[in-house]
């Protein structure tokens, strides 16, 4: 097989699959290792494909941004998933924070539905605020600032002094996009910011992405991805990007 045709299948496994293994490739040309790293670092250096630890995955690409209202009605049935799996690491007596967007406030219809016996939220969010102030046994706190009405939240130097005052058990963070080399991102300043903030003063922490959000790139950096945060995803998710993150220790749950 000539170079030519081998680089055309690398590149067709990682538009496909969003990743791949030098592994994989050994198996799929039949050529050695060396070959295929030689191949992938010529792909590389065209801006191709980007090489990782074991592999390689796809050039990095902007996730698609949209205001709440769109987001609110889009992938829903792979956020709802996503926040029925955020419930299982929820238990009575917790005190969580939790973040702004559609799929933070599935979750707290997830929560409203679920009814703990106590549990304390705390949350920047007018929506997820409104969700669960309905539960007469759930100690709510709506953090409040400024106002920023196309994604429903508060922020700014009153949000933020209050939230130097508080930390939490568990923090549900939303990222906008996910990068085992780059990590968690987003695109809105004032939401960046409070962001920030949940998963400096959470004793664990939860990012909550749909599989299209990974191996994407937002505006702005939250947090490198650590192996002590607890990734939480739909069932969407390639089986060659889960095994990257798990190759770099990083837990990622469907």
């Amino acid at each position: 097989m000539l170079a030519d045709q081998r680089k055309q299948i690398i590149l067709d496994q990682v538009n496909l699959n969003h990743s791949v293994t030098v592994a994989r490739l050994v198996e799929l040309l039949g050529v050695s290792t060396e070959t295929v790293r030689r191949d992938l670092e010529d792909l590389e250096n065209n801006n191709m494909l980007t090489r990782v630890h074991g592999g390689a995955v796809s050039v990095k690409k902007r996730y698609r941004f949209e205001d709440m209202d769109v987001r609110g009605t889009s992938n829903m049935e792979l956020k709802e998933q996503i926040a029925r799996k955020a419930l299982e690491y929820v238990k009575d007596g917790d005190t969580i924070a939790i973040d702004s967007g559609s799929t933070a406030s599935l979750f707290a219809m997830a929560l409203k539905a679920r009814n703990f016996d106590s549990l304390s939220v705390i949350t920047y969010s007018s929506e997820v605020f409104s969700i669960l102030s309905e539960c007469g046994n759930y100690r709510i706190t709506l953090l409040g600032g400024e106002y920023l009405p196309k994604e429903k939240l508060f922020y700014g130097f009153l949000t933020h002094e209050a939230m130097q005052k508080l930390y939490f058990s568990k923090a549900f963070v939303v990222p906008s996009a996910l990068s085992v080399e780059d990590g968690a991102h987003d695109f809105i300043r004032e939401t960046y910011e409070n962001q920030c903030m949940l998963i400096g003063h959470a004793s664990e922490v939860f990012l909550l992405a749909d599989s299209m959000k990974f191996e994407t790139k937002g505006d702005f950096k939250l947090s490198d991805l650590q192996p002590e945060f607890t990734i939480i995803t739909d069932d969407k998710l390639p089986e060659s990007v889960y095994n990257m993150y798990r190759d770099h220790k990083l837990n990622v749950v469907s």
